[in-house]
C-alpha cells in the first residue's frame, strides 16, 4: 500500500508542475507592434464634418498581431483646433495581453488650417459699388452695369432691407430700354458683378483647386424670361480658345412651362445638364451651394433650396466632368442679370435680389 500511495503523490506533483507551466505560457504577453501613420502632415478644413472625413482619409493603422477591436483610436485637438495628435493604443483590457515593441510609432501630429470664406454682404443703402469693389477687387472695377447708357436712372445695383431674411440685400435692376451691355453690345443687357484678374488670388479658381460658392437670390413676382438666354450666374474660364463660352451657367428660359436650366460647356458647345420648372423659385428666397473641382478630372455639384421650408428645388452632382480648358489661366464667377434682347417683347423691367455671397477655397 505504501508503494502505491507514493506513486500517486508523484503523479499528482508532476501534474501540478505541468499546469503551472501551461499557465505561465498562456499569460506571457504577445510581442507585437501596432502603429499609426498619416499620408499628410497638414490639412485644411471648412467644418467639423469635413475635418472628420479628411482625417479618416489620411490616417492608416497597423494592428500587428492584435485585433482592431482590441485597440482604441483617439484624436486630441489643441484649444484653437490648429493641431491634432492621433494615437493608437491597446484598450485597458488587453494591455497585459500584448507587449507593444515600438511605442514611438503610436501617434502622429497633424497641423490643421481652417479655411475662412470671403464674404460679400450688403450693409445698407449707400456706397454699394464701393462695398462690392472692396471685397471682389479692391482698387479696381468688378462691376459691369448698364449705367453708361442709362445715366438718368443712376446706379443699377443698390441695397435694401429685406424683411424675410431680416437683413440688407443687394437689388439688381435691368430695364428693357435703354439698358445695354456696357455701351459695347446692344442686342443684350448686362448687370453683373464678378471676380477677375485684378481680384485677390483666393477669389479666382485655378487648376486642381476645389472651391465652394454660396449665395442667395430671389426672382421677383411675375418674373419673365425670353426663349433666349437670361443668365443669373456664370463660371467663366479665362485664357485659351474657348474663353468666350461660360463653363457653367444658371439661366432662365421661356417655355411651357418656363424653366431654370443648368448649362455646361466643356469647350465651345453648351448642353443642359439639368432643368426644373421655375415657378417654385418665383417670389421666394433660395440658397445656392455650388462646389467645383477645377481639373480635367473634375467634380461638380450644386444644390438650390428654398429658404422658407428647406425644400431642394434643384440638385445636380457629377464626379467625373472636365472642369479645366486647354490654356486656361483661371475661372471667375459672375452673378447678376445678363439677358438677350432678341425677343424683347417677352421681357419686362426686372429686379433680382441677391444676398450673402461667399467664396471659399477648400483644397
Amino acid at each position: 500500500m505504501k508503494k502505491y500511495f507514493f506513486l500517486i503523490l508523484i503523479i499528482v506533483f508532476n501534474s501540478c508542475n505541468k499546469n503551472e507551466e501551461t499557465i505561465e505560457e498562456t499569460t506571457a504577453p504577445i510581442q507585437t507592434d501596432i502603429s499609426i501613420t498619416s499620408s499628410e502632415n497638414s490639412i485644411s478644413w471648412i467644418n467639423y464634418t469635413d475635418l472628420t472625413q479628411k482625417l479618416e482619409n489620411i490616417l492608416s493603422y497597423n494592428y500587428g498581431s492584435a485585433l482592431e477591436s482590441e485597440t482604441e483610436k483617439q484624436q486630441n485637438f489643441n484649444a484653437d483646433t490648429t493641431q491634432v495628435i492621433a494615437t493608437l493604443n491597446f484598450k485597458t483590457a488587453f494591455q497585459n495581453t500584448y507587449n507593444d515593441t515600438n511605442l514611438a510609432n503610436n501617434s502622429v501630429t497633424i497641423s490643421l488650417e481652417k479655411n475662412e470664406a470671403i464674404e460679400l454682404k450688403a450693409d445698407g443703402p449707400g456706397n454699394t459699388y464701393e462695398l462690392i469693389t472692396s471685397v471682389l477687387a479692391p482698387g479696381y472695377n468688378p462691376i459691369e452695369t448698364p449705367d453708361c447708357g442709362h445715366n438718368g436712372f443712376g446706379e443699377h445695383i443698390d441695397e435694401v432691407f429685406d424683411n424675410e431674411l431680416n437683413t440688407n440685400v443687394f437689388r439688381f435692376y435691368i430695364h428693357t430700354t435703354p439698358d445695354n451691355d456696357r455701351c459695347i453690345n446692344f442686342d443684350r443687357q448686362r448687370n453683373e458683378i464678378k471676380t477677375y484678374n485684378q481680384s485677390p488670388d483666393n477669389l479666382v479658381g485655378v487648376e486642381n483647386e476645389k472651391v465652394v460658392y454660396k449665395w442667395k437670390f430671389k426672382l421677383d413676382a411675375g418674373f419673365q424670361s425670353s426663349p433666349n438666354f437670361t443668365h443669373i450666374h456664370q463660371l467663366k474660364s479665362v485664357g485659351g480658345a474657348f474663353s468666350s463660352m461660360p463653363m457653367y451657367t444658371l439661366t432662365t428660359r421661356k417655355g411651357s412651362p418656363d424653366k431654370l436650366e443648368l448649362r455646361y460647356a466643356e469647350t465651345d458647345t453648351q448642353i443642359t445638364l439639368t432643368e426644373t420648372d421655375i415657378a417654385p423659385f418665383i417670389n421666394s428666397w433660395v440658397e445656392v451651394t455650388e462646389i467645383i473641382t477645377y481639373s480635367v478630372a473634375g467634380t461638380y455639384e450644386i444644390e438650390i433650396k428654398r429658404i422658407s421650408d428647406n425644400q431642394v428645388l434643384l440638385n445636380y452632382t457629377n464626379t467625373a466632368i472636365v472642369n479645366w480648358r486647354p490654356d486656361g489661366t483661371f475661372v471667375r464667377p459672375k452673378w447678376g442679370i445678363y439677358r438677350s434682347l432678341l425677343n424683347v417683347q417677352d421681357l419686362r423691367d426686372e429686379t433680382v435680389l441677391f444676398a450673402d455671397f461667399s467664396i471659399m477655397e477648400i483644397e
